[in-house]
């Protein structure tokens, strides 16, 4: 018996790439928070958005 397919279904792919991801965000929160201080929370959104991306293109580009 395979168990290939285990991990094929959408929440599993979600939370596969949100595990993958999640240092990009936290510290794409941090930096933003203290690099836009006026706007803490929109900076921090905004950064952790972008530090979520860059670190799962890392581990894509690093998978190919």
């Amino acid at each position: 018996m395979s168990d290939i397919g285990i991990l094929n279904d959408p929440l599993s792919i979600a939370f596969i790439a949100l595990l993958f991801g999640s240092p990009g965000l936290a510290v794409g929160a941090i930096a933003g928070a203290l690099a836009w201080r006026q706007h803490r929370i929109a900076g921090a959104l905004i950064s952790a958005v972008v530090g979520f991306a860059v670190c799962l293109l890392g581990i894509w580009a690093g998978a190919i």
